[in-house]
């Protein structure tokens, strides 16, 4: 399935600065199941590409594809203009589990002029159920140990993050990559990263909430995030412009 992108290539992406999932895996996953999601398509080689504007980052266009694909589990790698992050997933028995912070806004912490690199300790919940029905809920947190690197030297950092969702309705979602009828979901997230830094510690916060739509059998199609990192709020907003899905 192709749809033609309609968005304006004349915009110059900036390149975002996030967090880049370090190798590894956590101990004490969930048993695994099958990796068929209505929500979340899982077929090697499918890519996404969005337009992502108004976030902490600036405007810039990235594409995500599943680079890998087995019985019981993808990676899903995201193309920035001048940096690709690669993200695990877990197919569990109830659900799609991503064992690593990715390249998206609302499943990855913005800090800037920093890059940091954590691997997950612990992990809990789901990120993307198999079923979504109004008024369910559920929640996804990781418990992360890295280093973080500003532009002059690098500093410890154990951090957190926490998200909570909740499916509330369905919604038809009009895109560049065309009309769309999506599940609708609404979430709020939190991220702490507690940095020892030439033995000061610095406690680096990002809060906020977001609206996200998933259109059965193409995945995620749009967010609306409103974000205050470091006591700025912003409000980013990211639309899908074109999909392949092989068959």
């Amino acid at each position: 399935i192709t749809a033609c992108s309609t968005g304006d290539t004349s915009i110059k992406p900036i390149l975002p600065t996030i967090f880049a999932p370090a190798e590894g895996q956590p101990d004490n996953l969930p048993r695994a199941g099958s990796c068929e999601n209505d929500l979340l398509p899982v077929t090697q080689g499918a890519t996404w590409s969005y337009y992502s504007a108004g976030g902490p980052n600036g405007d810039f266009f990235y594409t995500d594809t599943i680079t890998e694909s087995t019985s019981t589990g993808f990676t899903l790698s995201s193309q920035f203009p001048a940096l690709t992050l690669t993200q695990k997933w877990l197919c569990a028995e109830d659900g799609l589990l991503a064992l690593q912070l990715g390249g998206g806004t609302t499943a990855s912490v913005s800090m800037q002029n920093m890059i940091a690199d954590f691997k997950t300790e612990e992990i809990s919940g789901l990120s993307l159920p198999r079923a979504i029905a109004p008024g369910m809920q559920w929640d996804y947190r990781l418990i992360m140990e890295g280093s973080l690197a500003t532009p002059s030297e690098g500093a410890q950092s154990p951090g957190t993050f926490n998200l909570k969702m909740r499916g509330i309705g369905s919604e038809t979602v009009n895109l560049p990559a065309g009309v769309f009828e999506a599940i609708k979901i609404q979430a709020t997230f939190d991220a702490q990263i507690n940095v020892d830094f030439q033995g000061s510690f610095f406690l680096y916060t990002v809060n906020g909430s977001s609206i996200h739509w998933y259109a059965p059998g193409v995945g995620l199609i749009k967010s609306i995030e409103n974000i205050e990192f470091s006591g700025t709020p912003f409000t980013s907003t990211t639309e899908l412009q074109s999909y392949n899905i092989p068959k």
